[in-house]
């Protein structure tokens, strides 16, 4: 059960980082990885960034579904996260459809 803590606390915070920040993550890849637009990258990013919501609420929808797991505050906390990613990957949507045109 520790080993779930990890993977889906690491992947909500990967994913609203690049929900976030997800043009200066385009423009940095853009400067120093490979000179393409940098419309792809935040394409990419954003992608990634749904991905890892995805991910995330599996592994929490396993824990949720786990009987032997007891954490009064993890109804709590899915809430609080699915709040929190719902206005993130809206952003990102948002950013990303302005850089589209």
């Amino acid at each position: 059960m520790k080993k779930y803590h990890g993977i889906w606390m690491a992947s909500f915070l990967l994913a609203t980082i690049f929900s976030i920040g997800g043009q200066g993550i385009a423009y940095s890849l853009s400067e120093h990885f490979m000179p393409i637009m940098p419309v792809y990258y935040l394409t990419g990013v954003t992608i990634l960034g749904y991905l890892l919501y995805l991910q995330t609420a599996f592994l929490l929808f396993r824990l949720l579904k786990n009987k032997n797991f007891t954490c009064k505050y993890l109804e709590s906390i899915a809430v609080l996260l699915f709040i929190i990613a719902l206005h993130a990957s809206g952003w990102s949507f948002f950013v990303t459809a302005m850089w589209w045109g």
